[in-house]
């Protein structure tokens, strides 16, 4: 297999004038048996007006904020696309620190092709990214002096500087800029252009802020980002965006960038009351899932090839273990694992202070040694779609709404450990709140960071028999 590293680099007024009273009599006629049609026709109309639905919200990525280097392992992520023979999946990692923007690109690509005129290279003539960033009005419909995009191809065995360019925009017109920034590029698989198939790139971009004649945004700037995948197999092409509903020339449909993370206002209740929800607990009923290659890299589905077509479409209702599970290496992207998981609310008391909200997952064992340096940080997120244990899918899961909180979570430091487990703890309050607040339940999603090998964390899921139940997946609201 050939190889090239994958560095781990760290959104009438209408009148008519008339002077002949022969016409506002016949006008005033007219008028007196239209308005008598018009209750007749009221009385006959018995269909319902038309409901319009609401676009659905923007993405929002809260971005970690980072003094000096961003580091891989600890980047906000979020996802989009769909892993099959012909399509593309990608993970972003996103952070910043005094001095750049950083994004990181991992796209799962069975078939990598590139433009071989090394000297003057047409980059959508094989599988290219996109980065579109606007700097200014969140609401803009149009692109202007403060809009960017930064355009970086897969450029074969080694990078080579002339693959990546940068642009700037005015009204619905891309204009080739000089702007310096740097690209790291990286590919696992056998070839290009249809020779043998491969198993993804990655492409990582550093943006300084000065690139921009920017200083280093405040923390709660607001920023517009889009993301564009151009996939290339063979005379096929097609583009997937982040958002979905992104594109090229319309600020406003771009995801929100928000520099920093969001930190929850309690208020300051005279008294409280906790509240715990928990799968069967008073006859609550909690759902969770796992998507991905559950905890043996997808080994079950008979081989390499066969997770192009299969594991994308896989589903594990019922399965009492699951993984959180990811890592730099994109050949390995069988081995990458989410968890979601539904918190129904309607048990709780209306109009209360929400004071803060934690979820509780417990780990009973992970991948590697036990009690060996190999930790995670695994984030946890808010989805705005519902979905069914029986049918959820890496390919039919929901993206990510708003990242709320990373955290570390540690290998287990003994073998064995007491029933239930490790406990690991996250801050959901923001996440709660909304929900709250809302009427809608507490819908999440974790997923991680990571870029070593076997650094899959196994949690015990809301399924487990009735006599391991306070293992299951366990939310503790405080009200005031």
């Amino acid at each position: 297999m050939y190889y090239v590293h994958l560095k781990d680099s760290v959104h009438r007024h209408h009148s008519i004038r008339t002077g002949k009273r022969a016409w506002l009599a016949f006008a005033s006629t007219i008028f007196i048996i239209a308005l008598a049609l018009s209750v007749t026709s009221s009385l006959w109309n018995t269909s319902k007006p038309t409901a319009h639905a609401a676009a659905a919200p923007l993405p929002l990525i809260n971005m970690p904020y980072f003094p000096n280097a961003v580091p891989f392992n600890q980047t906000a992520i979020f996802w989009f696309g769909t892993i099959s023979s012909s399509t593309t999946y990608t993970d972003v990692r996103v952070g910043y620190s005094n001095s750049e923007l950083y994004v990181d690109l991992r796209i799962v690509d069975r078939y990598l092709w590139y433009d071989t005129n090394k000297t003057a290279p047409n980059l959508n003539n094989g599988d290219n990214a996109s980065l579109y960033l606007s700097t200014s009005n969140a609401t803009n419909t149009q692109l202007d002096a403060h809009s960017y995009q930064f355009q970086a191809a897969v450029n074969g065995f080694k990078q080579y500087p002339n693959y990546q360019q940068a642009y700037t925009g005015q009204g619905t017109t891309w204009t080739a800029a000089k702007i310096p920034i740097t690209t790291v590029y990286g590919w696992r698989g056998q070839g290009f252009n249809g020779v043998n198939e491969d198993a993804g790139w990655s492409m990582t971009y550093h943006i300084p802020f000065s690139s921009l004649k920017l200083s280093t945004p405040a923390q709660g700037t607001m920023w517009k980002l889009g993301v564009r995948i151009h996939n290339r197999d063979n005379a096929a092409n097609t583009d997937t965006w982040w958002p979905q509903s992104a594109s090229s020339a319309n600020p406003s449909s771009w995801g929100q960038l928000h520099f920093g993370m969001q930190a929850y206002q309690a208020p300051k209740p005279g008294s409280a009351t906790v509240y715990t929800v928990r799968n069967k607990l008073n006859n609550q009923v909690v759902n969770d899932g796992m998507v991905g290659g559950a905890l043996g890299c997808g080994s079950f589905l008979g081989g390499k090839t066969n997770r192009w077509n299969q594991e994308g479409s896989q589903s594990y209702p019922g399965a009492i273990h699951v993984n959180i599970m990811n890592e730099s290496d994109i050949s390995d992207w069988d081995c990458f694992s989410k968890f979601y998981v539904t918190f129904p609310l309607s048990a709780l008391p209306k109009g209360k202070a929400m004071v803060n909200a934690k979820i509780t997952l417990y780990e009973y064992a992970n991948a590697g040694v036990q009690g060996q340096p190999n930790p995670s940080y695994i984030q946890v997120g808010v989805v705005n779609q519902d979905w069914q244990p029986n049918s959820l899918t890496w390919n039919s899961a929901p993206t990510l709404q708003e990242n709320i909180n990373n955290i570390y979570v540690p290998t287990k430091s003994k073998p064995v450990i007491p029933w239930p487990g490790l406990a690991i703890t996250w801050d959901v309050s923001l996440a709660l709140a909304q929900a709250y607040a809302a009427g809608q339940p507490l819908r999440l999603v974790f997923y991680d960071t990571d870029n070593q090998y076997n650094s899959g964390k196994y949690f015990t899921s809301s399924t487990v028999a009735d006599w391991d139940a306070t293992g299951r997946p366990t939310l503790n609201v405080t009200l005031g």
